[in-house]
């Protein structure tokens, strides 16, 4: 049986996963490649061991999608498990939710008919007879011990007589003798049954490499057993912290490649909750990873695309209802594209993770469809305001107390905007505008330009090449202030030009905002529609 390709959509316990749109083949491919050079390396010495790496990636990353697409891979190669931490920090030791999924998921892919009663048995019941030798050296418990056995009389004829008096004395000594013989004894029994257990393992992943049940490719499947660990970090502490000690001290086997998925970041706080804000938890996370991993996260179009429901676009909807999303101008199968790129750009710049994008996406769907009918909306600033109220309220504020002010000069406080790690290209969206201008003939009516309209636009020549985001939004501003005052010919005036001269970008992109009919929404309406969508937002 082959492996399902990254490109390819695929169900992983009856739950469908899209086709890879983040380029994770090339990840899971590198780190295959790495890890099955360390592991056998580990083999190789004399104080064998297991690999353990921490893949780290923030929340909405696309970790879990990851980790279930990688694992799925592997199977065809090597024996694999995969835990779901989060879901099982119910349990009282994460020992035991390890143990149970080996077993379950190792034993699975075992040919049943290599394995006699005996061993058949053993691995079914795995760790069953040593597991409480274990558990009870963790939690350091003593057992059957009574403390009245080390009570000793200092007159016996007294206690005879029934004195009440106070005669009876702790004998220390023996106490202590008699618990330091315990200890070591759990002590010895601890590390017998953590080597047994170790045993146990070592011979499942061997028999699911060299003895495989129908379907897997016995000359494929070679070392190291690979398990994953997903979500750690949303564990509750007690269980997160158990389950690094027992990576570190039970599983600790030679063969094994442990993977261990976390936001890496959350998972130092979950520490500390544990052991305080002045723990250092980050030289605590070293002691069990040989290293660590960063999954790189970039949007793209296609991504979006595979997740949200773009459909509002079929059917020319928006022709339909009249409604235009300046400036792209394009219709059907290119607006959906045009608008998929235009929100990953978005996303990009203000470094959202890909669950995050996606919220964005879907969220700004759901405002075009709740955008009234002969309508030009312009979407850019709607998605930027729209982003920036999802995901950056202080700056969604100020951009908001803005539109009160007729005109604004640029202040430190919104320059985060115009100087933002990632910038926005807009030059390449007007542009397209003005390219999709030149094709008017498909949407005047929607327009409803009179020719000599028509005729001034198509003159206009526009670089647009100083035009950034804060620039954008002091026209949009300007615009819809002066809301639906006739522009008659000699429109240039309007936005203080005298007919000397350049004309300066700003000036021509109010010009083509005005033209393109945005002052028919008001600044209240776009708030309105982004507070509208809040009631549908995303779990």
């Amino acid at each position: 049986m082959c492996a399902k390709q990254w490109n390819e959509e695929i169900k992983i316990d009856g739950v469908t996963y899209p086709a890879d749109q983040l380029n994770r083949k090339k990840d899971a491919e590198l780190l295959t490649k790495i890890l099955v050079r360390r592991s056998n390396a580990n083999r190789a010495k004399i104080n064998k061991s297991s690999y353990v790496i921490n893949i780290n990636a923030e929340w909405g990353a696309g970790k879990t999608y990851f980790i279930k697409r990688w694992a799925e891979d592997l199977k065809h190669a090597h024996p694999v498990v995969y835990i779901d931490a989060w879901s099982n920090d119910f349990m009282e030791s994460p020992i035991i939710t390890v143990l149970a999924e080996i077993q379950d998921q190792l034993l699975e892919t075992v040919n049943q008919n290599y394995l006699n009663k005996e061993r058949k048995k053993r691995f079914k019941n795995i760790g069953i007879s040593i597991l409480p030798k274990i558990l009870a050296a963790l939690v350091k418990r003593y057992g059957g011990l009574d403390v009245e056995d080390f009570i000793i009389v200092e007159d016996p004829a007294e206690e005879s007589n029934g004195s009440t008096s106070n005669q009876k004395s702790l004998d220390l000594s023996a106490a202590m003798e008699a618990m330091t013989t315990q200890a070591f004894k759990e002590h010895s029994d601890y590390k017998k049954g953590v080597k047994e257990l170790k045993a146990t393992i070592k011979e499942l992943v061997k028999y699911s490499i060299e003895k495989p049940k129908n379907g897997l490719r016995a000359t494929a499947r070679d070392y190291p057993a690979f398990i994953f660990i997903d979500e750690l970090d949303r564990c509750r502490p007690t269980y997160a912290v158990e389950m690094l000690e027992a990576i570190k001290h039970i599983f600790d086997i030679e063969g094994l490649v442990i993977v261990v998925s976390t936001h890496t970041e959350e998972l130092l706080h979950t520490i500390k909750a544990l052991y305080g804000n002045d723990f250092n938890a980050d030289n605590y996370l070293r002691r069990f990873f040989d290293t660590k991993y960063h999954l790189d996260v970039g949007i793209s179009a296609s991504l979006l695309e595979a997740n949200c429901d773009f459909t509002i676009f079929d059917n020319h909807y928006l022709e339909q209802k009249s409604i235009l999303l300046f400036p792209l101008l394009s219709q059907g199968d290119d607006i959906k594209r045009q608008l998929s790129s235009l929100i990953a750009d978005i996303s990009n710049w203000q470094n959202l993770a890909p669950r995050s994008a996606i919220q964005l996406a879907n969220r700004l769907l759901t405002s075009i469809e709740l955008i009234g009918e002969e309508k030009t909306v312009d979407i850019l600033a709607l998605l930027v305001l729209l982003c920036l109220y999802m995901f950056n309220k202080p700056q969604y504020d100020y951009m908001c107390s803005i539109f009160d002010e007729q005109r604004f000069e640029i202040n430190p406080r919104v320059t985060d905007l115009k100087l933002s790690p990632k910038q926005l290209n807009l030059p390449k969206y007007l542009k397209e505008m003005l390219f999709a201008a030149e094709k008017l003939d498909g949407i005047n009516q929607l327009l409803k330009l009179e020719n000599y309209e028509k005729a001034s636009l198509m003159n206009i020549k526009i670089n647009f090449s100083d035009i950034d985001l804060l620039t954008y939004f002091l026209s949009f501003q300007s615009v819809l202030n002066r809301g639906d005052k006739a522009i008659k010919p000699g429109y240039l005036h309007t936005f203080g030009y005298n007919g000397r001269g350049a004309i300066h970008d700003y000036q021509l992109l109010e010009a083509q905002m005005t033209f393109f009919g945005l002052s028919s929404f008001t600044a209240n309406d776009y708030l309105n529609l982004i507070g509208l969508t809040s009631k549908f937002a995303d779990s």
